[in-house]
């Protein structure tokens, strides 16, 4: 196995996880845990794998190096699949500095043995001088997303290493985004940010504001998950801060599920009125939720980039069909609705007793930061002509409302 040269004396040594398929509740095609090494007199080597990776971050070292030679370890998050690698780094490196937040000390000392490990704890501005013209930088990023994270970046390369901050899931033999293109690259960067950092859109905007008043330029961008960013940098950081600001299109997306077919005929009639107003749609059905683009963590990402999300379900004993409160209560962890812009919807379905479950998407919907526009539609049994017209009609209505927003 052998490292990967970003530039001069700056290398990828990290890990590729082929068969990984769900993360966080977030389906994914494999991914990669990126470890970095820094060559200059000295030698750093920023984050670390999943435990069970150890062999291929110390492989991709030692076609460099020999890995005993390190002279620091970088640890930017104490998630195990950045950290997982330390024990055997440690054991391997007695009294190795780790540079880390202070926060990353009392985290590491609950998932390892850590005595004897030699801690260094950093704050942001606080420097480390690798020689050769290597300088780290770090940068305090706390519930980014969790207490302990930090970025570091290294000065004279202008190289940004901000952990799980612009990483994608994907599992390639590429390196680069230029490798895989422009679109595919933000396609991947957008999933992870919908299923992971939007609830810290804040603090995703206080943290690139504060980059910028320090006055670091960025060139590259070498996250923890995924490919690196070299020639897109600035189309990756421009994408943050618009889907923080809750930018979006003028499109829809409509989530459902159906017993007996009723709520996938209103879905598709929701779906006709707002393309004939010009509305891009995208319609979900959560019938199989391991199928490709139905899974909840498949749809976030549409719903990152609409101005309105219409969910529908069948009541089943006094309820919302199980995958569509399954949806719903992922949903709303992530609060969409509470982006810089605002997110509007409303509910509809089917029943054939006492219904009731609009209510209570409706609800759930609120609690996402979602305004809800109107009390929606629920139909007895199979919507008749009329009640797919209204649909239609209701779909017309909410186009031309996402047109004014």
């Amino acid at each position: 196995m052998k490292a990967v040269e970003i530039v001069k004396g700056v290398y990828w040594a990290g890990a590729i996880d082929w068969n990984i398929r769900d993360y966080h509740g977030y389906t994914l095609p494999g991914t990669t845990y990126n470890a970095y090494l820094i060559v200059g007199d000295k030698i750093a080597l920023i984050d670390s794998a999943y435990p069970g990776f150890d062999s291929q971050i110390i492989e991709r070292v030692s076609s460099i190096v020999d890995p005993k030679k390190i002279d620091y370890l970088i640890a930017n998050h104490i998630e195990k699949d950045h950290s997982g690698t330390l024990p055997a780094l440690t054991k391997m490196l007695p009294g190795v500095p780790i540079y880390c937040t202070e926060n990353a000390v009392k985290g590491f000392s609950k998932h390892y043995d850590t005595a004897g490990w030699n801690f260094k704890v950093v704050t942001s501005g606080d420097t480390l001088s690798l020689g050769k013209g290597k300088t780290l930088a770090f940068l305090e990023a706390p519930l980014l997303h969790w207490p302990d994270s930090m970025f570091t970046y290294l000065a004279e390369e202008k190289i940004l290493f901000p952990n799980d901050a612009f990483g994608q899931h994907i599992a390639t033999s590429q390196r680069f985004d230029d490798e895989i293109g422009k679109e595919e690259s933000l396609k991947q960067a957008q999933k992870f940010y919908g299923n992971l950092i939007i609830p810290l859109a804040p603090r995703v905007l206080k943290k690139l504001d504060e980059v910028g008043k320090l006055g670091l330029e960025i060139k590259i961008v070498a996250p923890s998950h995924g490919i690196i960013w070299r020639s897109y940098a600035g189309d990756i950081i421009g994408s943050y801060v618009n889907w923080s600001r809750g930018v979006s299109k003028n499109k829809a997306t409509i989530v459902y599920d159906t017993m007996h077919g009723s709520t996938d005929a209103m879905a598709k009639a929701f779906a006709e009125g707002l393309m004939e107003e010009g509305i891009e749609v995208k319609v979900c059905l959560l019938k199989d939720g391991k199928a490709e683009g139905t899974h909840r963590s498949n749809i976030v990402p549409e719903v990152l980039d609409s101005k309105a999300i219409l969910v529908g379900s069948p009541t089943l004993q006094n309820q919302m069909y199980p995958t569509v409160a399954d949806f719903m209560s992922y949903l709303k962890g992530l609060e969409p609705g509470k982006l810089g812009r605002k997110k509007i919807g409303f509910a509809f379905g089917s029943h054939g007793g006492h219904g009731g479950t609009i209510k209570l998407i409706t609800d759930d919907l609120k609690a996402a930061g979602i305004e809800v526009v109107n009390d929606g539609i629920e139909v007895y049994y199979k919507p008749d002509r009329k009640e797919i017209e209204r649909c239609t009609e209701l779909g017309r209505e909410l186009g031309r409302k996402i047109k004014s927003m």
